[in-house]
């Protein structure tokens, strides 16, 4: 299953190579293709073929491609409810690294065609995962002045990682530079998802820092190996 999920995103990134297009893949395997003007995380914005402007949210779309960069439609638990989102893939294959948040990719938004208009709100969720929701939202259309409105403050980047067929997606609490207070999660997350491969366990054993940075390349060098 992971290698053939690890297939997709190649396919698709050569696709988007070859057509140098932003594209949508929808859960009916439906690809939308145009310009995608932004994202807030939980509903992606494009301008489909150039000229209709189209809001899908995460909970219709596999993934989609933007600027080089592949983004999943990911499920997590919130509180009683179960929710959608989008996280940007930094790794992918035996162990899957993604990202989520990190600022707005949401742009101004000009009036035009719009095939439709809703009015998008963004809670501030508890739930699941140390409780992912962010407050503000974006409202397509809607008078001269239409523009999206800036999310509350730029939300810090957060890691996940999970390794199919070994459990769930599992929050990484790194950073840039990581909390001494974390440092011992981080280890011990890896250990979990890496410890079988015997000369990587050492480097993680041995590792002080546990950035972002370090993890990433920890993880493409656990990936190579499974290869």
């Amino acid at each position: 299953m992971k290698k053939a999920i690890a297939l997709i995103i190649l396919i698709f990134t050569s696709m988007y190579s070859i057509y140098a297009q932003d594209f949508i893949v929808k859960n009916n395997d439906d690809v939308i293709r145009g310009t995608i003007k932004g994202t807030d995380y939980f509903s992606v914005f494009i301008s489909a073929n150039d000229e209709a402007d189209v809001i899908l949210p995460a909970k219709d779309v596999k993934n989609f491609f933007w600027n080089g960069n592949s983004f999943v439609s990911k499920g997590f638990a919130n509180g009683r409810n179960f929710e959608y989102r989008f996280v940007k893939v930094i790794e992918m294959g035996t162990v899957n690294l993604y990202s989520f948040g990190g600022g707005t990719l949401v742009p101004e938004v000009k009036e035009k065609k719009v095939k439709f208009r809703p009015s998008i709100g963004i809670g501030t969720g508890t739930g699941g995962y140390g409780g992912m929701g962010m407050g503000g939202g974006i409202s397509i259309g809607g008078g001269r002045n239409s523009a999206p409105e800036r999310l509350a403050g730029a939300p810090a980047v957060r890691y996940f990682i999970e390794k199919p067929g070994a459990g769930p997606l599992q929050e990484v609490p790194m950073k840039a530079i990581t909390e001494d207070t974390k440092k011992a999660e981080v280890k011990n997350i890896l250990l979990q998802k890496m410890g079988d491969q015997p000369a990587l366990k050492a480097k993680v054993e041995a590792g002080t820092d546990f950035n972002s940075r370090d993890v990433i390349e920890w993880v493409k060098e656990y990936n190579a190996t499974k290869k």
